[in-house]
């Protein structure tokens, strides 16, 4: 294609040329010489142009051609790799079911006396708790719940600690003849008791529960 230029710029000199124009034939050649130029420089552009028009599309194919690979390797990976994963998991273990809650069957309340405004105990309350150590020893299903009163007279708050101290007497003096303190479940002070139907000499009293652990 190049030739083909020169050609025509040559032919149109010579026909210039033949028909007497009064140009000068240095002139002529100088004029070549510049277009011969400015065709070189056009094609040396076109020609880097398609050059570095290929260079990218062959980066292009190398970065695609990469891209494949990775894909491929991370397939591979994976393939390799969730089996052993999910092999290397431990076996899903079932807990065992819990075990159903303690039944308590109340069989028997005790009634430990006490003396206005005092939390010790008195022989009555000793003979009444004595039964009851015997209870204990003879049935080791059995447990307690401990339970103190007092009457209204007083303060509120004086009371309430009145109720529990006795409620500590009672259980200490359990305690100290042998009977575990895991038998006693539970031991509060309540205070006075409001019950008017109930004198208050009864009201001072610690309400021992016999409690059968398990069976019907």
């Amino acid at each position: 294609m190049r030739h083909d230029i020169r050609l025509g710029i040559v032919a149109a000199a010579v026909s210039i040329l033949s028909a007497g124009c009064i140009a000068t034939q240095e002139w002529t050649q100088e004029v070549i010489g510049k277009q011969q130029v400015e065709v070189d420089q056009h094609f040396v552009k076109v020609e880097t142009g398609i050059r570095e028009h290929g260079e990218r599309l062959d980066r292009v194919e190398i970065r695609v051609a990469q891209l494949d690979t990775g894909l491929t390797e991370t397939r591979d990976v994976l393939r390799t790799a969730l089996p052993r994963a999910s092999s290397a998991l431990p076996p899903r273990t079932v807990p065992p079911p819990a075990a159903p809650p303690s039944r308590r069957t109340l069989i028997g309340v005790v009634h430990v006396p006490f003396a206005f405004d005092r939390a010790d105990l008195d022989p009555t309350g000793e003979a009444a708790l004595g039964a009851i150590v015997k209870e204990l020893r003879d049935n080791p299903q059995m447990t307690l719940d401990l339970e103190g009163t007092t009457d209204p007279v007083g303060a509120l708050d004086y009371n309430l600690r009145l109720s529990q101290r006795r409620v500590e007497t009672v259980r200490r003096w359990l305690v100290d003849r042998g009977i575990d303190r895991t038998r006693i479940v539970s031991s509060a002070g309540r205070g006075p008791l409001v019950d008017a139907s109930v004198k208050n000499t009864s009201k001072r009293r610690v309400v021992v529960k016999l409690m059968r652990t398990g069976g019907d």
